[in-house]
């Protein structure tokens, strides 16, 4: 309300939204601050952070890079804000570029770079599981697609479970046939379980994949923000 009828003062409108996660408006404002404005510099890195945070990397990426940064200070972080969003968008290659000029001389993100240097190892070391081979490996015996998965209590239920219904459909055709109760009953848990086991293992191959992932982007993107913090005192 304060700022609403001054024209100067975007940054603060800007800021205000900012601290809101209203990302898109307080880019919007942010937008608006001239090169003269004593902000402007700041302003430029927190539009960058703020596509970043949005997932729009590739636009992250393009106000970054026309960012001309002339204090070492602020080449150095912008060197580390583009950095982090080579490794967002797993481009391991290009931020190899970037990991080289990592000086570790400024104290404000010094040990961030070092925390992207190891976000970068955790990255190419990870080797995703693929749901097709969980898929198959349920299929050929239950369980062993959610142990491949790493969850290996789940698999053991999952094993335990079907191993029994098989058992007892088996049993109920075996005494009674096939037209039997009992063994419709039983093979239809036992089919229910088996398709679920299937599908089970396949999604938890996914959803293992999506938190590695959301584990490794969130310390990224706190190791881009609080370099941000520390040098503009936000």
């Amino acid at each position: 309300q304060w700022t609403k009828q001054r024209r100067s003062f975007p940054y603060f409108r800007a800021i205000a939204f900012n601290n809101e996660q209203q990302i898109d408006s307080a880019i919007y404002y942010f937008d608006k601050i001239s090169v003269q404005h004593p902000y402007y510099i700041k302003s430029r890195f927190l539009v960058g952070f703020g596509h970043t945070f949005s997932k729009r990397y590739e636009k992250a990426d393009t106000v970054l890079s026309a960012f001309q940064a002339t204090d070492s200070l602020h080449i150095a972080l912008k060197n580390l804000q583009l950095a982090g969003v080579s490794l967002l968008r797993r481009d391991t290659l290009r931020f190899s570029t970037y990991k080289t000029r990592f000086s570790g001389k400024y104290f404000a993100f010094s040990q961030e770079e070092e925390l992207m240097k190891q976000s970068y190892e955790l990255i190419k070391k990870h080797k995703p599981k693929s749901p097709v081979i969980a898929g198959v490996m349920s299929a050929i015996l239950p369980g062993t697609g959610k142990m491949y998965a790493g969850k290996l209590g789940q698999g053991v239920i999952t094993l335990i479970q079907n191993a029994a219904l098989g058992f007892q459909a088996y049993e109920a055709y075996r005494k009674d046939g096939w037209k039997s109760p009992r063994f419709l009953l039983y093979s239809g848990l036992f089919t229910f379980f088996y398709v679920g086991n299937i599908w089970g293992s396949v999604l938890t191959v996914n959803i293992r994949r999506q938190e590695f992932n959301d584990k490794v982007d969130g310390q990224i993107l706190f190791n881009m923000q609080i370099p941000l913090r520390t040098v503009f005192n936000q």
